[in-house]
């Protein structure tokens, strides 16, 4: 369940227990260029007493002021930051194992417990029972959209307490969560609106409906039979005989693209929101073993990947599914990479199934990473294919912004399944960068500087011990020989083929996409160069491709032409190569301290001059706040 907190005792069997199994959080330590990169963020962002005291207090002030719904015909979502946060937090504390940042966890819990009125609420909405768009002219006078946010902020809060509880043991926290809890459930009865109803129009209760995750995890802790019922209650909304948005279940099973299953998909089909739903599901699943769940959740995922795959290695197109792989162009919302990679662990986690695991693998190294800045004080809203990175500041706040709050998340659940064990006790070794990893005693230790580089070594510590290796899909053959075996331990040297190969990014739109696609190029025209932050965007919207282009891939990394290496801007905006010749990429490595991998490039191809680049990783090619850092992923 993506959770390895302290050992705490759960109320609830689950009726389908998960097919891996993995360590406890403070026995992991990622490593290399990339956990460096981490460490930063950590450190800047969630450890640092100036930081945390900073991004906290700024966070909390939406619950002490109760003023996300001020203009009382809309609302913001301040009051998501704190539950992000604290999630965040939490699970780094349990990483760490550091008893002074565990007690800061534990006291900002309490510090936010004075805010909760004695019924149970707790949140950033003056009006609580203000759960939905009570006047649509008005709200669309004021926000030109449908904003009500008041049930997802609560979520984050509810969310981000019990995963402090599973980090601290402390029961007040637990207390607090369950009167929140049975606050919601109480009074959304009693105000006779269904999920499906409530929330930011347009979006068809999918954000107040992603409350199933942490709903159900507190039913797994606490046994109390109120939050299986509510979440049962839930389901049937996503099994309407009439086809209302977004029936999943009915959806999943026509087969079709999911920004075909309702006009305006720019307006309805929000990414990270729906991926967070069918997180819920897939927990369902643990709790019911309701096959029907699994198999829906599995089904989409598979159409996303097919569908809504975008050229950064993640899904979605500036946080919608908008028929994404169909555009020749990459924008990706941080916290879609985060979702996305969250849906794909815990699929693997359920089945045991190694091609979840490959979509975890392109989507972290390259569009989420892409998101991370290098000197680990901020990250990015909006990561693109070319020229700048989007940074934003959000409802008015200085240090929150909701993708920014959420990359630590991701970290800890990377790092929880770089190595699982099955239930015949054989270990799975699921990812190849640098790692210590020690589970059911046994220590396992990755090192070889992938994935920049193709050759690994493994160590396990108890020779006698089973351990088998995820070969990547786009490795065309992994070596793994056996070097070194004593009483103790294993040694594998293993050994990628890094494949360099071209990537035809936006094939010929599905049939079904006529309308679908037609109804949002616009759209996703102006949201692709929006320059809402004026220091550091600008409007780049006249580099929006119209066409289909190549991109470079490197083992499991994305390439990018930037000008960390000295490449003129007009070199970088030009892609030369032509679709129909067979060029044969030849990659050197070069030095180059301002990236985490570096490459000359050479290309040639049958009566075609040799094309030469300098080439990097694309998380690397622009990860920062600084507008001069211009890039370009097209060949």
């Amino acid at each position: 369940m993506l959770t390895c907190m302290m050992t705490l005792l759960s109320a609830v069997a689950l009726a389908a227990p998960d097919a891996m199994r993995t360590p406890a959080l403070g026995d992991v330590r990622l490593e290399g260029w990339l956990g460096r990169k981490m460490d930063r963020f950590i450190s800047q962002r969630l450890t640092d007493p100036f930081q945390r005291k900073e991004i906290f207090e700024e966070a909390r002030q939406a619950f002490a002021r109760r003023d996300d719904d001020e203009s009382r015909v809309g609302g913001l979502w301040r009051g998501e930051f704190w539950g992000k946060q604290m999630l965040s937090s939490a699970r780094v504390a349990d990483y760490l194992r550091d008893g002074e940042f565990l007690g800061f966890v534990r006291e900002e819990c309490h510090r936010m417990m004075k805010y909760q009125d004695p019924d149970g609420y707790l949140g950033s909405y003056a009006d609580k029972t203000f759960v939905k768009i009570r006047d649509v002219p008005g709200c669309l006078a004021k926000f030109n959209w449908l904003p009500n946010w008041n049930l997802w902020n609560r979520k984050y809060c509810i969310w981000g307490m019990l995963m402090a509880y599973k980090a601290t043991g402390d029961k007040a926290i637990l207390a607090s969560v369950e009167s929140q809890m049975n606050q919601w459930i109480d009074m959304m009865h009693k105000l006779g609106v269904p999920l499906r109803e409530a929330g930011a129009g347009e979006m068809n209760g999918m954000p107040p409906m992603s409350v199933l995750k942490p709903l159900l995890m507190l039913y797994e802790e606490t046994g109390r039979r109120k939050y299986l019922d509510y979440a049962t209650e839930m389901l049937p909304a996503w099994d309407r005989e009439d086809g209302a948005a977004p029936n999943f279940i009915r959806n999943a099973e026509s087969g079709r693209a999911l920004h075909t299953w309702y006009p305006k998909p720019h307006k309805w089909a929000k990414s990270y929101e729906m991926m967070s739903c069918l997180d819920g599901l897939l927990e369902y699943y643990r709790v019911t073993g309701d096959e029907k769940c699994l198999k829906t959740v599995s089904t989409i995922r598979d159409l996303l990947e097919k569908y809504e795959g975008n050229p950064l290695g993640g899904v979605a197109f500036g946080d919608k599914f908008v028929g994404a792989a169909s555009r020749p162009n990459g924008l990706s919302e941080i916290c879609d990479a985060v979702h996305w990679i969250r849906l794909n662990l815990d699929l693997f986690l359920v089945t045991g199934e190694d091609r979840y695991m490959d979509s975890v693998e392109r989507c972290y190294y390259n569009n989420f990473f892409a998101g991370v800045d290098r000197d680990g004080r901020n990250g990015s809203f909006m990561v693109r294919a070319m020229q700048c990175h989007e940074h934003e500041r959000q409802c008015g706040y200085a240090h929150n912004q909701c993708c920014v709050n959420n990359v630590p998340r991701t970290f800890m659940d990377f790092a929880s399944a770089v190595v699982t064990v099955d239930r015949e006790g054989v270990y799975h070794v699921n990812q190849y960068q640098d790692a210590t990893v020690i589970l059911d005693g046994v220590t396992v230790t990755i090192r070889g500087g992938y994935p920049v580089e193709g050759a690994v070594a493994v160590t396990v510590s108890d020779s006698t011990k089973k351990v088998v290796f995820r070969r990547p899909s786009w490795c065309r053959s992994l070596d793994v020989r056996t070097v070194q075996t004593d009483q103790m331990s294993r040694t594998f040297a293993l050994s990628f083929d890094m494949n360099p190969r071209f990537e035809r990014v936006a094939q010929v739109p599905n049939p079904q996409d006529a309308e679908g696609l037609a109804a949002t190029d616009k759209w996703a025209h102006n949201r692709y160069g929006v320059a809402w932050q004026d220091d550091v965007n600008k409007d780049i919207r006249d580099a929006y491709r119209t066409t289909p282009a190549l991109t470079m891939w490197n083992g499991p990394l994305l390439l990018a032409k930037s000008r960390k290496l000295g490449m003129k801007g007009s070199d970088l905006m030009t892609a030369e190569l032509r679709e129909n010749q067979a060029y044969v990429p030849v990659l050197t490595r070069i030095s180059d301290d301002a990236t985490m991998g570096a490459w000359d490039l050479r290309l040639t191809a049958p009566d075609c001059p040799v094309l030469g680049y300098k080439v990097s990783d694309y998380q690397s090619a622009a990860d920062g706040e600084l507008s001069g850092e211009w890039f370009s992923i097209w060949f």
